[in-house]
């Protein structure tokens, strides 16, 4: 059984800036490290396979940036793996956010059987 984890709770500190930002430099090389890793197993699509790959990538690349350490920063994984037949798909996101202190991160796979696509928010907590 893994242990619960806490959440943290920050005292008022009126400190705006977090010690460690988020960085998507960084967090590029983990989406694609990650996503080169698994998904070139894919050689047709497979529904089944899609749905648990897409759950372990998604735990995976929260685990790698969570080793970051960055703190105050709130992070949001988004995995899409599409079968690819000869359609066109149009993804788009709209957040309100500070443009200081958030940020993101994303990555795109192809193949000839699959398309997939990794999205990292990093916002602020406070």
């Amino acid at each position: 059984m893994s242990p619960v984890k806490t959440i943290p709770r920050y005292q008022n500190s009126y400190r705006l800036e977090p010690y460690r930002r988020f960085e998507p430099e960084a967090v590029d090389k983990i989406l694609r490290d990650v996503m080169e890793k698994k998904l070139p197993i894919l050689t047709t699509y497979q529904h089944q396979l899609v749905t648990r790959l897409a759950a372990e990538i998604s735990t995976e690349v929260l685990r790698a940036i969570s080793r970051k350490d960055y703190d105050r920063c709130k992070v949001i994984v988004q995995v899409n793996i599409m079968q690819r037949q000869f359609q066109s798909a149009h993804v788009a996101f709209k957040c309100l956010w500070d443009v200081e202190r958030d940020n993101y991160s994303y990555y795109v796979y192809e193949s000839h059987a699959v398309y997939a696509w990794v999205c990292v928010f990093g916002l602020y907590y406070e």
